[in-house]
């Protein structure tokens, strides 16, 4: 008995949709297939949801798109949903879902994949799956909370419109991170040719790639016996992103040893750079290491000119104080 009552309403609904294709817009919209139409009226629901797991490390500029992955849920809603959900999976009739980026902060790119889902007309919760991909670009300012908005939009179906357009969204929020990235140059190289007496004195210009005002740690890794080996230890660049001067040079003096007699010394000076977040030292990134030659060549007297000042010193002495004798 059950069956054929629900046989029957399925017969009514095939109907109805029969009547609504062939009649006329303009003779319909006051007669009776207009008010079964209404009568058939189903609303989708969606719901949409995406896994918070992926989000819980912050995103950072440069790297792989973060993959997320989200869940889309419908079903149709009315006094015949049941009904209209039979006779439309009957025909294999699907529900046309779209998925598209609507909001994001203009230093992120984001896309879904795939943009198109079809659902089944259902008067029950159905799911299907998608995912976005969330990208920043190199400008992204570091440590932000942000979001982007995801459209979830369906088409019509039916001539009559039996179930309407669904329409929702899904926001996303997520944190940037920091990428303690510089460059480093030495614009007149890493080679110099200097006299005993004499200091080299190296040029390295530094940017900051990076997203964030950026603190650098200088040092020498190795200062030979005799050698003078002096750089800049602290050098805080501004940030790009936020706006401020990300470059800067620090200068870096080497002084040989001085001794008496000829000299051939020649020497390799490696300095460390590392980059380190401004108000976190523990945020890190990669130790870059520098060598310099140095060539001390050509002689020295040490003492020498010392001795040659003091003699004059006193010979002066001594004629003045035999002018005055006389």
């Amino acid at each position: 008995m059950f069956r054929e009552v629900k046989h029957l309403k399925v017969c009514l609904t095939l109907i109805t949709l029969l009547l609504s294709l062939l009649a006329a817009a303009s003779q319909v919209e006051a007669g009776p297939i207009s008010r079964l139409t209404k009568l058939y009226h189903c609303e989708p629901f969606f719901k949409a949801e995406y896994d918070k797991t992926t989000l819980e490390d912050p995103i950072t500029p440069l790297t792989e798109p973060r993959a997320i992955p989200i869940r889309i849920s419908c079903m149709i809603n009315g006094l015949f949903a049941d009904i209209v959900a039979d006779t439309y999976s009957s025909y294999e009739v699907p529900l046309f879902v779209n998925l598209y980026v609507e909001e994001t902060p203009e230093w992120c790119t984001a896309t879904v994949t795939p943009p198109l889902i079809y659902m089944p007309i259902s008067s029950t919760w159905h799911s299907e799956n998608a995912t976005v991909f969330l990208t920043l670009k190199e400008n992204a300012p570091a440590f932000e909370q942000a979001k982007i908005k995801i459209r979830i939009r369906s088409d019509s179906v039916g001539k009559r419109v039996i179930v309407p357009e669904g329409n929702t969204t899904l926001d996303i929020p997520f944190r940037t991170g920091y990428i303690p990235i510089i460059s480093l140059s030495v614009p007149e190289g890493n080679y110099k040719i200097i006299s005993p007496y004499d200091t080299a004195r190296f040029k390295i210009d530094v940017e900051n790639l990076g997203n964030e005002k950026t603190e650098l740690t200088s040092y020498a890794l190795n200062v030979p016996d005799g050698w003078t080996v002096t750089i800049t230890s602290n050098t805080v660049l501004d940030s790009k992103a936020r706006g401020g001067n990300p470059k800067k040079s620090i200068e870096l003096d080497v002084k040989p040893p001085y001794g008496f007699g000829y000299h051939e010394d020649r020497q390799v000076i490696q300095i460390s750079i590392t980059p380190s977040y401004y108000n976190d030292p523990t945020l890190k990134g990669e130790e870059h290491i520098l060598s310099f030659i140095v060539l001390s060549r050509g002689f020295s007297t040490p003492g020498f000119e010392t001795l040659f000042t003091i003699l004059t010193f006193i010979g002066i002495v001594l004629i003045n104080k035999r002018r005055r004798q006389r």
